[in-house]
């Protein structure tokens, strides 16, 4: 019963270890997501309470999308290699932002 259990478990789309909530697509763990960088090489930056930051951003050279929010934000695996948050929020069925 327990091996059922660990099998729905969600992970992160990045290391595949760390477990992640199901409510986003290809989720990203907190651990990884430290890792992003922008499109300058840099770490990636968010600004405070704005809901705002960079996007993309690459993780362990995986293009990822952010959805930034007031209480921070989400990061995302792009496996479709996207132009953009729209088309992938598009894509994969998630709220559109702009």
């Amino acid at each position: 019963m327990a091996r059922q259990q660990d099998e729905d478990i969600t992970r992160c789309s990045i290391c595949g270890q760390e477990p992640v909530g199901s409510d986003f697509p290809r989720r990203v763990c907190p651990r990884c997501d430290a890792l992003a960088l922008n499109d300058a090489a840099r770490p990636a930056r968010a600004a405070g309470d704005a809901g705002s930051g960079d996007n993309p951003v690459s993780i362990d050279g995986k293009q990822c999308w952010r959805m930034y929010g007031s209480g921070g934000w989400v990061t995302m695996l792009d496996d479709a290699n996207c132009r953009d948050l729209y088309e992938f929020c598009k894509r994969n069925e998630l709220p559109l932002t702009e």
